[in-house]
């Protein structure tokens, strides 16, 4: 009761100065709804950002995030664009496409060092001499059809000395297995755990060639927003920024944990198949570049030639430059 007639003295008091008394509640900021989207349907490689809404990362940074999946990269920059979403990811030779079309979006954060594209098969292809007369399996519209000749080009071999097999990515895996195709093109966290899934109960060993390791130097996903809000509220992106930057060092840290967080959120993954999943997605992130620059970071020079290999790549006739798909929202290491 003594406290009650102090509080209502004090109360009584501030009125009288013309001091306002808010009440308890007033003094925590409210949280901010953001919409975040992935670039596909949820697997391992988004586990970073379930494990951040798990551990309040997000909420201690001022987000009450929304986490949706998306149908691919084109997609989330064309919900940024529209405001349809506040931030998204995709890959990197999707937004310098995109921006060079006209999307006004910007990158501010690097997900993923390098690309998770590739080559798998059932015999190691180390060089890219090796794919000589080798049969590929690829759809009519996969990028490794663009990408591979530009590297086999670089490299002063004919691209026509590589076989395409058109197919339908349902079937890359029963072509390899049956031994219709040499190699199909694959993303390392995403088509490698399923291969390996089906190849191990029959004593086959799969092997992933990386486009990254022969050359085919570009970042892999960037987080990606609006330019405008990039533009007038940078402080947003950066503790989003810094909040997904203490997720994923976490899940690094501890995979198995992170993969039961996933699962948790997401009770229709499969628990072996998503540690799989994101035990491959580091390997994407845990690169000397990464180690040197810091999780997250961009340098003015690596954007740069990631724009040039994919103009040359998607054969874009554009003068876009590194200011224009990247902003830099952290602090550098």
């Amino acid at each position: 009761m003594k406290i009650s007639k102090m509080l209502a003295g004090f109360s009584a008091v501030c009125i009288a100065l013309g001091i306002a008394v808010a009440p308890a509640q007033a003094q925590t900021p409210a949280l901010k709804k953001i919409t975040f989207l992935t670039n596909y349907t949820f697997h391992g490689r988004h586990s970073p950002f379930f494990v951040g809404l798990d551990k309040g990362y997000y909420r201690e940074a001022g987000f009450d995030l929304d986490i949706q999946p998306a149908t691919g990269s084109g997609f989330v920059i064309t919900a940024v664009d529209s405001g349809k979403a506040d931030y998204g990811m995709a890959e990197a030779a999707s937004v310098v496409q995109g921006v060079a079309k006209g999307a006004k979006v910007k990158s501010f954060m690097v997900f993923t060092d390098i690309s998770t594209s590739g080559l798998a098969s059932l015999e190691p292809y180390k060089t890219l001499e090796s794919l000589k007369g080798k049969r590929i399996a690829a759809s009519q519209t996969d990028s490794a059809r663009v990408i591979l000749p530009i590297l086999l080009d670089r490299a002063k071999i004919d691209p026509s000395s590589v076989q395409w097999l058109a197919a339908d990515p349902g079937v890359y895996s029963s072509l390899l297995l049956s031994g219709q195709t040499d190699l199909f093109t694959a993303s390392i966290d995403g088509d490698i755990p399923a291969l390996e899934k089906v190849a191990a109960p029959r004593g086959k060993t799969v092997y992933f060639s990386s486009f990254a390791d022969w050359g085919y130097d570009v970042f892999g996903y960037l987080l990606i927003a609006k330019d405008t809000s990039l533009a007038s509220d940078p402080d947003s992106a950066r503790r989003f920024a810094d909040a997904t930057r203490k997720a994923v060092e976490y899940s690094i840290a501890n995979p198995e944990e992170t993969a039961r967080i996933m699962v948790k959120h997401n009770p229709a993954l499969n628990y072996d198949t998503t540690l799989a999943q994101w035990r491959q997605t580091i390997k994407s992130i845990d690169t000397p570049y990464e180690k040197k620059n810091g999780y997250g970071a961009a340098t003015e020079d690596r954007v740069q030639r990631t724009i040039d290999l994919v103009k040359t790549a998607m054969k874009l006739d554009t003068g876009i430059k590194a200011q224009d798909i990247y902003q830099p929202v952290m602090k550098s290491r």
